[in-house]
């Protein structure tokens, strides 16, 4: 399985047998331009998205004909299963709810949180299982911060984590940056665009990986 992040929220998945599902793609400049980040073009499966603000689901017409997923689904052999929480605070009212989906696929779980405003309860770890791969916000404001997401690793253990939703030059939104999240863990590992895993490779955990922003379009 390879994981691409294109920017903010927005992860690519992409199975060996070549199903590509989408989450939380940006629509180009949203927000009166606030929103610079270079989005995927390209054909998609499905869009899976955890909420419908505009930095968060964008259907793009380079995507061809992609089924779009609220809710729990099955696309080519990708399972996704989701729960709502609360988006910001205080618990949602101010901005609603968002879903958090596990996706699961070729013997790894990836869990992708979205816009989650607070640390999950022991009951909704329970029901989407130990991630191996967790794509978890970190920017506060509207979503957990640096502190809330490094308590939910450590009360989770996934075996990856790899951190969204931060501060970025390209994308004009106050939020916490990278290092206030980075900077509690060690021996964080970096990597250019593309996450690979496969069971047979995956840490103990939980290990902390940034993926640098794949910022150039790709086309197939």
């Amino acid at each position: 399985m390879k994981l691409y992040f294109i920017g903010h929220a927005c992860i690519l998945l992409e199975t060996a047998a070549g199903c590509r599902v989408i989450f939380d793609p940006f629509q180009p400049g949203a927000f009166g331009g606030r929103i610079r980040l270079r989005p995927w073009t390209g054909p998609v499966d499905a869009v899976v998205s955890s909420h419908d603000h505009l930095d968060h689901y964008h259907v793009d017409p380079s995507f061809g004909s992609p089924i779009v997923l609220r809710g729990p689904g099955q696309v080519h052999g990708v399972r996704l299963d989701c729960l709502e929480v609360p988006h910001g605070r205080p618990n949602g009212r101010d901005h609603g709810l968002v879903r958090v989906f596990r996706a699961t696929a070729e013997g790894v779980c990836v869990v992708h949180m979205g816009d989650a405003g607070r640390v999950l309860t022991d009951q909704e770890r329970d029901y989407l299982g130990r991630p191996d791969v967790l794509f978890v916000p970190i920017g506060g404001r509207f979503s957990l911060g640096p502190a809330e997401a490094a308590e939910l690793v450590r009360a989770w253990s996934p075996r990856i984590v790899v951190p969204m939703h931060y501060a970025d030059p390209l994308v004009d939104i106050v939020l916490e940056p990278l290092d206030a999240f980075i900077d509690m863990f060690d021996g964080v590992r970096f990597v250019d665009g593309v996450l690979e895993v496969s069971p047979s490779d995956l840490p103990s955990g939980p290990e902390v990986v940034v993926i640098r922003a794949l910022q150039q379009p790709r086309h197939t």
